[in-house]
């Protein structure tokens, strides 16, 4: 199928299913739409990393990818959306801006393992 006119929530969870199983979703990453709504949540998050910001506030890292929290594949209907209201009607944030690192992370990607603390779990007494 090729790329559609509008990229509506509905054509999205068309397209985005297709892109995938021909393994070519980088399309959809490189749409105009896309690249608007990355560069929007990387300056409202000022080019900081937002989980690195959350762990130690006063350690900057700069943020140079963009997260669905919702993963494309499986909500392609999300994929323009900054936000969504979860299953008990509150109002979730959709889109993070995030450093590599961070972002590998959060996939489990790259050696990351998800939740995982540095040399173990933390208790009282190494804290």
């Amino acid at each position: 199928m090729d790329r559609p006119t509008y990229l509506t929530p509905y054509t999205l969870s068309i397209w985005i299913p297709q892109l995938a199983a021909e393994k070519k979703l980088y399309k959809f990453y490189k749409t105009p739409e896309f690249r608007q709504l990355r560069e929007e949540v990387l300056a409202a998050a000022h080019y900081e990393c937002e989980d690195c910001r959350a762990k130690k506030p006063t350690v900057i890292t700069r943020a140079t990818e963009v997260h669905h929290d919702r993963e494309v594949k499986r909500y392609p209907e999300l994929a323009l959306s900054r936000y969504y209201i979860d299953s008990h009607g509150r109002k979730r944030q959709q889109l993070f801006a995030l450093c590599e690192d961070c972002h590998n992370a959060r996939h489990n990607r790259m050696g990351h393992k998800l939740n995982e603390t540095p040399g173990g779990t933390l208790t009282p007494e190494r804290w």
